[in-house]
């Protein structure tokens, strides 16, 4: 456990560098750049940043000042990933991000963000709104989300994504509520901001699985405020099964057939939620023909 803790205040450490070159890099540039996810909670002393492995540098800024801020990471020396033209359209007319991006001198992604879910996705925040709450940190030109929009964001992420660490995500979801609900205020103001950007389902998965999987303690009057955007019994019963699966730890013979089988029926859920059909279909097969090419490439 020391050790771990070493390794994880390594990893801080490189993320305040990375973020001190970045930010370096965009000297005078108008409008906020906010930290998200792990570089946000060290960067603000939060709760959740305790113990925790940063392995990339996530930031958002207005969207018609990504191409800018692209452009001056290019000039100071960083390299965008090398991707296809499909995969380029993917980035810069689907997602909420540009491709990553990072220094050839250290080995800290940078992933540049204009919003918090895909442009194609089933839910819609307001970036903007998301923006102009934006709180400035001490003695640095750096925003950091308000706390309802930093958690409602890490909902998205958990509950609408597909992640490859969900239960350490649900525990800085526990952590951020915990350090965030000191204020009286807050919970009222997370219900509202829930419905400001369309995520009162998110929401609702989000406290009913903390309440559940962790005990976090939550008002009951919350509970039941979020719970009108709750889903039908069998598909509430569908979902909370499946949660209850992804949130397993592997144990150490292996991911058990349970777990294997929530985790893929949530990863097919996560891409029915950022596409329509069609484009669902078109992208999966596009993916699934570029696999399929590589292998046989390599067979060769």
């Amino acid at each position: 456990m020391h050790g771990a803790r070493i390794a994880a205040l390594s990893t801080q450490t490189a993320i305040r560098f990375e973020v001190n070159r970045v930010m370096r890099a965009l000297e005078g540039l108008t409008g906020p750049v906010l930290l998200m996810k792990g570089a946000a909670y060290v960067h603000a002393g939060l709760m959740a940043a305790r113990g925790r492995f940063v392995g990339d540098v996530d930031l958002m800024v207005p969207r018609a000042q990504i191409e800018e801020v692209e452009r001056r990471l290019l000039a100071a020396g960083w390299n965008c990933a090398e991707l296809d033209d499909y995969d380029q359209q993917y980035y810069r007319e689907w997602t909420h991000e540009i491709p990553p991006m990072q220094h050839p001198e250290r080995d800290t992604p940078v992933d540049i963000h204009h919003t918090i879910a895909a442009l194609t996705s089933r839910v819609h925040p307001d970036a903007q709104a998301i923006l102009a709450a934006s709180v400035a940190l001490p003695h640095s030109k750096l925003h950091v989300m308000a706390p309802t929009d930093m958690v409602l964001h890490s909902a998205v992420h958990l509950f609408n994504d597909e992640v490859g660490m969900p239960l350490r995500d649900l525990f800085d979801l526990r952590d951020l509520l915990l350090d965030f609900a000191r204020t009286p205020s807050f919970w009222p103001d997370l219900l509202a901001r829930a419905r400001l950007h369309g995520l009162q389902r998110v929401l609702y998965h989000l406290l009913r699985q903390l309440h559940l999987r962790l005990a976090t303690p939550i008002p009951p009057e919350i509970l039941e405020a979020a719970a009108v955007a709750a889903p039908p019994a069998p598909i509430r019963w569908l979902m909370d099964g499946l949660f209850r699966r992804h949130f397993d730890v592997d144990p150490p013979a292996g991911t058990s057939l349970g777990k294997q089988v929530a985790d893929f029926m949530l990863y097919l859920r996560a891409h029915w939620l950022r596409m329509p059909l069609p484009m669902l279909l078109r992208h999966l097969a596009v993916k699934s023909w570029k696999r399929w090419r590589a292998q046989a490439n390599g067979a060769t």
